[in-house]
């Protein structure tokens, strides 16, 4: 790869045949297709739109009685430091409020518009900045219903800002694929820094996804329980949860889900396996996609991969055309793009991506980087699902007996597939007996026995709440059987 001329382009750090790259291997261009760039373009703007719309309604909630549900303002962290936290706190409930809140909803369908436009660096730079900031902003005071999908789509628009503002504006205009029905006629090749970082990002989301389950759930994940487990895990579809699957289908399984997460990844760097691992990878997210409710993630997964398709071969007039350019491609690029400075930092950004990777598979985040949405802590099932399949109830002691109130207490959630999240969240506060004043669990009893006994009244009967509690039922290895556990608040 660092041969000053070669007959065929080859992927990952650089294009020695494009029209605006070189033959140094430190030009962090990856090869693709003018169209598979922009219909990957497309599934981001279509996620990002789909984010806004779930967060929306969301808020919608919050605006009725959700936020009765919910950690109040003053009690969520944002940087670690009071000072800080008390200045961003106010920022905070200005951008959820009724009119910042519409803005950022009725302005998304323009970003996404110009983001697929996307000419002019500059203004590309700050559409990626403000499709960054509004989904941080909305998720703010709602980090409950966030996923790792939303912080891969936030980090995604995140490195779209920074490429445009790596990029000098006559290469961002050839190479990072603006709007053309010329160009998607041909679908000339692209020798993109924004395809080089998104594919960087793909590797890390699924590679340290595969170290983090040999980390967290080694157990399950090399006895093939995990996904005997994760067959009874809340993510799953109704028409498939709680299947049993038979041991040596899910040992297999399992070890192919390691071989998706650790080797797959490479080979978007090798010409001769790039097809394969879209192949692979896509189908999993397809898999994904039909078995179980995760609907972010497939999609922000199958337009990365676009990137990585194969981009066509050169053909022999062009590569002699080129090679007579040869000269005039490296002044270009001594001009612009080679620039030490902008070597330097797509280079110390691309090494801290994979750092950080690294250190959050041992270490927890600090505050500021969950807020800013860019934590890279791949765990998705990293635990091979050893708390699958655990629900709770919420039991209300009344004069006339015990009271199921779980459906009741719920009735404010948006209901939409992310409700799935806060779900879970209160069944591990409540195992991890997180319970305290002000909790998530505290709120929720609150809320169940307000939304009884309002009930009661409008039926004209007795509105008396004695307790609550709430009963956990846990799936064990061998056998699901209820083990209440109550946590009386009252």
């Amino acid at each position: 790869m660092s041969a000053p001329y070669c007959r065929e382009p080859q992927p990952g750090s650089f294009d020695c045949n494009s029209v605006n790259a070189t033959a140094s291997p430190f030009t962090f261009h990856y090869r693709t297709s003018y169209r598979f760039y922009f219909l990957a373009k497309i599934g981001f703007g279509s996620a990002y739109l789909w984010y806004i719309s779930d967060f929306f309604r969301i808020h919608l909630a919050i605006w009725n009685q959700l936020s009765l549900l919910l950690s109040a303002p003053v009690d969520i962290v944002f940087s670690g430091n009071p000072h800080w936290d008390n200045l961003i706190r106010v920022a905070a409930i200005f951008l959820n409020g009724k009119m910042a809140v519409w803005i950022l909803f009725l302005t998304s369908p323009i970003a996404v518009g110009i983001y697929l436009w996307g000419r002019h660096r500059r203004l590309q730079f700050a559409v990626g900045c403000w499709m960054s900031f509004s989904m941080i902003s909305l998720t703010a005071l709602a980090g409950v219903f966030a996923s790792a999908a939303d912080i891969w789509l936030n980090c995604i628009f995140v490195f779209y800002s920074l490429a445009a503002l790596l990029s000098p504006a006559d290469l961002w205009e050839k190479n990072e694929g603006s709007f053309s029905k010329t160009r998607w006629k041909h679908n000339a090749d692209l020798a993109s820094l924004y395809a080089w970082f998104m594919v960087l990002l793909q590797f890390s989301v699924y590679f340290f996804a595969g170290v983090n389950k040999l980390i967290d759930g080694w157990g399950p994940w090399t006895t093939g329980a995990a996904l005997q487990n994760l067959a009874f895990d809340s993510s799953m579809r109704e028409f498939v949860r709680g299947t049993p699957v038979p041991l040596w289908i899910s040992l297999v399984l399992c070890y192919f889900t390691l071989f998706q997460r650790l080797i797959v990844p490479f080979g978007f760097y090798f010409q001769r396996y790039r097809l394969w691992s879209v192949f692979i990878l896509g189908s999993m997210h397809i898999g994904y996609a039909i078995l179980m409710h995760v609907n972010l993630f497939p999609l922000v997964g199958i337009a990365s991969l676009l990137m990585v398709l194969p981009a066509g071969k050169i053909s022999l007039n062009e590569e002699i055309s080129r090679k007579k350019k040869k000269k005039k491609k490296q002044l270009v690029a001594k001009r612009h793009f080679l620039l030490p400075a902008r070597q330097m930092a797509v280079c110390f950004f691309s090494l801290m991506l994979i750092a950080e990777s690294t250190r959050l598979t041992v270490f927890k985040p600090v505050p500021w980087e969950n807020k800013l949405m860019i934590v890279p802590a791949w765990k998705m099932f990293a635990d091979g699902g050893i708390s699958a399949g655990g629900k709770w109830r919420i039991i209300l002691s009344t004069p006339t007996g015990e009271v199921d109130a779980t459906d009741l207490s719920l009735q404010p959630l948006p209901h939409i597939w992310r409700d799935r999240f806060y779900v879970d969240t209160i069944f591990h506060d409540v195992a991890g007996n997180n319970v305290g004043p002000n909790s998530l669990v505290d709120r929720l009893l609150k809320e169940a026995e307000r939304a009884y006994a309002d009930r009661q009244t409008q039926l004209h009967g007795d509105a008396t709440v004695l307790g609550s509690a709430f009963d956990l039922y846990r799936r064990s290895a061998d056998s699901a059987k209820a083990q209440p556990d109550g946590f009386s608040q009252r």
